[in-house]
Parts: structure tokens; C-alpha cells; sequence
């Protein structure tokens, strides 16, 4: 992957990641059909987490996989987990839904605790892309039962806690990185490939959430997210298509720019929740404009604010991994 294209992957993550949540948050009620601006915006946010988790994969795999850094791992995420999780509990933000949620820290700690297995499945690429494939059937399998009985006990498990789906999305953002892989996947054939698809794909996966899915979202209360299985593809063709920007050299203080916002992916994620929270008290939030506004400078402080944190060296610990 190129430079440029994995700049803007990063930091479309952190706008997905801060939409995302402001959408559902900023009404006590939020259904999908009040508003189509909202619709569209809702539907190009359900690629915020897995977009995180395929990208952290593609990331972790340029690192020395050592036993001290599986071990620092999982020490930085226990440490921003227990830190932030007690400064929303105490700021009493937690009854608004603002903690760090335990799915999240769950999904990360199965993966690095894993991570001697996952090396071994890399150094087998054909052996992973087969146990991906099947992860993936798995996850689809489910997802879809899971809207379709959700009186089910057996599928019950709200999407955030299908711990299998991030864990599939962390497995391709490795196997992307793979040398053969990226080569195959960087192939103006493929790119060409990739972007023919990506149209067609994302509408169909509109249709999917707007004709069948939103039915079940609303039938069950809201208990179903589209954020799962069902946007693999349309996340993993966005990841090969970016690849087809290129940047002209008069341009590349725009890919320099776009590194240094995407150094704010897990801090976006983490402080957007205490950002919005101030926001949302602050401005009544009564019309699309509003809602609108609210996205907008959730984003713009959080990335502001986890910049100025990364540069202190005690406190980035608290919003990197």
C-alpha cells in the first residue's frame, strides 16, 4: 500500500469512528429512515471498526514480533483500558454510554494474545487466506441468523461482542501486508479490478442495509448494527482501490498532512466519546444542521487534542498503541 493511500485510510477511520458514535448518541432514539443525509452518512460509517482493526493488522506486521512487544501490547491496551475506562466512570459519563467499551479491549487482547499463532499462519499465506475465507462464512452465517431469529438465544450476541469479526478483519490487514500479497494487490490489473467492483459493491450493499437490514434494525429495537461481516468486501475493495491515488509531487505536502491526521486513529477513537459528551451539553441538538455541527467539531477537536497529547511522552502511552 502506498503512503498516501494508507494516510487516508487512517484518517478516514477517524471520521468514520466519530460519525459513527455521534449518530447513535445524538438522539435518545436514532432510527435510520429520520433523515437520508443521515442514512447515507450512517451507512458510510458502518466501515469505522473494521476499517480500524484490517488497518491495525496492516500496521502490526512491519513490527519486530517479539515476546516484549506481544507483552507491551497487551500492557498499553490493559493501561488505556483501565485509565480512560475510570476517568469516564468517575466523571460520571458512564450512564451516556462514553467508557471504552469492553468488546474493544476484548477484540485487541484475544488478537495479540494470539499473535504466535497468527505468526505462524503468515509464514502459510494459502493456510490463512483458507482459514479467512472460512472465518468469514462463519461470521456471515451468523450475522445473518442472528437478524433473522433474534428471539434465539444461540444468536443473541450483540454484534459488538462477535469477537470472531474483528479477528477476521485483523487476519486480512496482516495477510495483506504479506510481500506476495501486497504485490498481487498493488497490480494496476487488480487495482483496475478493484475499482470496477467497488460501485457495484457499494451499491448493493446500500440496497442490502436500506430494503432488508434497516426492516430488521428497526423490528428489533435497534439491537442490530450493520457493521459486521456484511461490509467485508466493500471494506477490503476500498482498501485495494486506494491504491490507486497518486499524488502529483506538487501535492505532497497533502500526503504529509494526511500522515500526521491518521496518527490520530486510536486517539480519535478513544477521546471523541469525552469530546462529544462536552458537545452535546453544550449545543441542543434539535435539526440536521445541528447534528451536523456536532460531527464536525467532534472530529476537529479530537484529532486537535490527540496531536497535542502525542507529543507529550507520558500521556501519548494513554492514546496510541
Amino acid at each position: 500500500m502506498n503512503k498516501t493511500g494508507l494516510a487516508m485510510l487512517k484518517t478516514l477511520a477517524c471520521i468514520t469512528a466519530v460519525s459513527f458514535f455521534t449518530l447513535y448518541q445524538s438522539y435518545d432514539s436514532y432510527h435510520y429512515d429520520v433523515d437520508l443525509t443521515l442514512n447515507v452518512l450512517s451507512f458510510i460509517s458502518t466501515i469505522a471498526t473494521p476499517l480500524y482493526f484490517l488497518l491495525s493488522g496492516y500496521l502490526d506486521a512491519s513490527e519486530p514480533h517479539t515476546p516484549a512487544w506481544q507483552l507491551g501490547k497487551i500492557r498499553r491496551i490493559l493501561l488505556i483500558f483501565i485509565f480512560w475506562f475510570s476517568f469516564f466512570w468517575f466523571a460520571g459519563m458512564h450512564h451516556k454510554g462514553y467508557l471504552i467499551q469492553p468488546w474493544f479491549v476484548i477484540a485487541l487482547i484475544v488478537i495479540y494474545v494470539s499473535h504466535p499463532l497468527i505468526d505462524w499462519l503468515i509464514q502459510r499465506p494459502g493456510v490463512m487466506a483458507a482459514g479467512i475465507l472460512l472465518l468469514l462464512l462463519l461470521a456471515f452465517a451468523y450475522d445473518l441468523l442472528a437478524s433473522l431469529y433474534p428471539g434465539q438465544r444461540a444468536f443473541s450476541l450483540l454484534p459488538q461482542y462477535r469477537i470472531w469479526t474483528w479477528v477476521l478483519y485483523y487476519l486480512t490487514g496482516r495477510l495483506m501486508a504479506a510481500p506476495r500479497v501486497m504485490q498481487l494487490l498493488t497490480s494496476p490489473r487488480v487495482i483496475k479490478v478493484s475499482l470496477l467492483l467497488l460501485p457495484a459493491v457499494y451499491l448493493f450493499t446500500w440496497l442490502y442495509e436500506r430494503y432488508y437490514f434497516i426492516a430488521r434494525f428497526l423490528a428489533t429495537h435497534n439491537d442490530v448494527v450493520l457493521t459486521g461481516s456484511q461490509v467485508y468486501l466493500l471494506v477490503v475493495l476500498i482498501v485495494i482501490s486506494i491504491n490507486a491515488v497518486r499524488l502529483p509531487d506538487k501535492a505532497q505536502w497533502l500526503t504529509s498532512f494526511l500522515t500526521t491526521l491518521g496518527k490520530t486513529m486510536t486517539g480519535v477513537y478513544i477521546l471523541h466519546y469525552l469530546i462529544f459528551g462536552v458537545l452535546a451539553a453544550a449545543i441542543h441538538i434539535q435539526t440536521l444542521g445541528d447534528k451536523l455541527l456536532v460531527i464536525a467539531l467532534t472530529l476537529f477537536i479530537s484529532m486537535a487534542l490527540s496531536l497535542l497529547l502525542l507529543r507529550i511522552p507520558g500521556v501519548s502511552k494513554l492514546i496510541s498503541l
